[in-house]
Formats: C-alpha cells, structure tokens, sequence
C-alpha cells in the first residue's frame, strides 16, 4: 500500500467512527483533505479521480461535522457522512496499488477487521430483531409491558454492537480495495465476494444514517438484509468462483 491509501484508509476509518464519536468526522475530512493536498503536490492538482473523490468527501465531512450541534439536522449530517464515505472508497479504489503476492500485514488485519464484524453484527442483529419481534408482541398485548425487558435495553444493545461492527466492516472492505485494484485490474470487480461484501456495507450505512426514520421491523429487516449479505460473502461466494486476492476459497 503506497502513503496516499494507507491516508485514505485512515480517513475512512475515522469517518466510519464519526457516526457515533463526533470528533471523527472531522478528523476524517481532514486526513481526507491531507491526501487530496498531497496527491496534489505529486501529480499535480486535480490530475486524477481520487483527489477529486478526496476533495469533496473532505469538504462534506466537514460540511457535516457543521451539522454537529444541530440535533434537527442529524439525517442531513449522517447522509453527508455516508457521501463522504462512499467517495472514500472510490478514491481506494482509484489510487495506484501495488501488484504482487496479497503482504501479510494486510491479510490479518482484513480478516481480523472482518472477525470482529462478522461476531459484533451477529449479537447486533439478534438484537434488532428481538427487539421488532418484542414491540410488535407488545403492540397486540400491551398489558404484557410490566413483565417484559425494557425495549431501550435492547434498543441500545443493537446500536452500540451495529455501529462497532459497521466500523470493523469497513474497515476490512476498505484494505481489501486499497489492494485488490492491483490484483483485478478493474475499478470494481464483478466478483461475488466482493459485490456481497460492498451490498452488506451499504445496507449498514444506510441503517445508521436513516434509523430513526424507520420503524422496528424495517430496521431489522434492513439488519437482517446487510448481515445475509456478509454472510453471503463469506459461504456463498466461493462456491461461485470468487478470486480472493489471498488465493484461498474464503
């Protein structure tokens, strides 16, 4: 990995964090905007699609930590930061990566980033989904209430484990595109895995950026959605001829 995506990928981590540390989001625009400057000083200004990508999701993470102190702007604020992410990946996949056996220092961290999302997800989600079936039960039996564990137990449960798994999630999508550009070739491959992994991560975006405009079922339902995809990737694919850069079958 050359400096300029191991900087995109640092950016792309805090802004993945700043969904629920604020301060993240404005240290990810700025590593974002310190990658821009420095592809900049190499190559010269606005040569190539990843400083452009850079330059404005570092404007609209900033633009979005603005938003901070401005609690009836927060679905405007989470969908600038999911923009500023999305560019973010696009610029990993834009910068020059070098080819050659996938390093071994990349390896475990991207297997052990997607570990600890694979198992955070997975108490997650069994939380969101406890906690639509629990409201529904108590919609129809509302006497029930007294007896039955408080709904904002599980509420926050879900929360605290989604946005930690989102994080690990992206973080082991985005090494695994700062080096797979070198091995496909391809701006993005129509690899299984790959497509599977990028449908789960963008599934877990946009449950973060509009849960609160959702409903118990719809967000668990869109859990649900994201985790199938993940896990999808992770036995499905290779049954479907996916290239692993590793060489393995998973």
């Amino acid at each position: 990995m050359t400096l300029l995506s191991l900087l995109a990928f640092l950016g792309l981590g805090l802004l993945g964090l700043g969904f629920f540390w604020p301060r993240g989001v404005w240290l990810g625009g700025g590593v974002y905007l310190l990658t821009a400057l420095l592809g900049a000083l190499a190559q010269g200004p606005l040569t190539s699609p990843a400083q452009v990508a850079l330059l404005l999701g570092g404007l609209l993470a900033l633009r979005a930590g603005t938003l901070l102190l401005r609690p009836r702007l927060a679905l405007l604020r989470r969908y600038l930061l999911l923009l500023a992410l999305l560019l973010g990946l696009f610029a990993l996949r834009a910068l020059p990566h070098p080819g050659g056996p996938l390093p071994v220092g990349l390896t475990l961290f991207h297997a052990g980033a997607f570990l600890v999302g694979y198992l955070t997800l997975a108490v997650g989600v069994g939380a969101g989904v406890l906690s639509a079936l629990q409201d529904r039960y108590l919609r129809t039996a509302p006497e029930k209430a007294l007896n039955a564990p408080p709904l904002w137990s599980l509420r926050r449960l879900e929360r605290a484990y989604v946005r930690v798994g989102f994080v690990a999630v992206t973080l082991g999508l985005g090494s695994g595109m700062a080096w797979a550009f070198g091995y496909f070739g391809t701006p993005l491959s129509l690899d299984p895995k790959e497509l599977s992994v990028l449908l789960g991560w963008v599934f877990l975006a946009l449950y973060l950026a509009l849960e609160e405009g959702f409903g118990e079922g719809a967000r668990a339902g869109l859990l649900l959605l994201a985790y199938a995809a993940l896990l999808f990737a992770f036995l499905g694919a290779p049954f479907l001829g996916s290239r692993h850069p590793s060489g393995l079958g998973f």
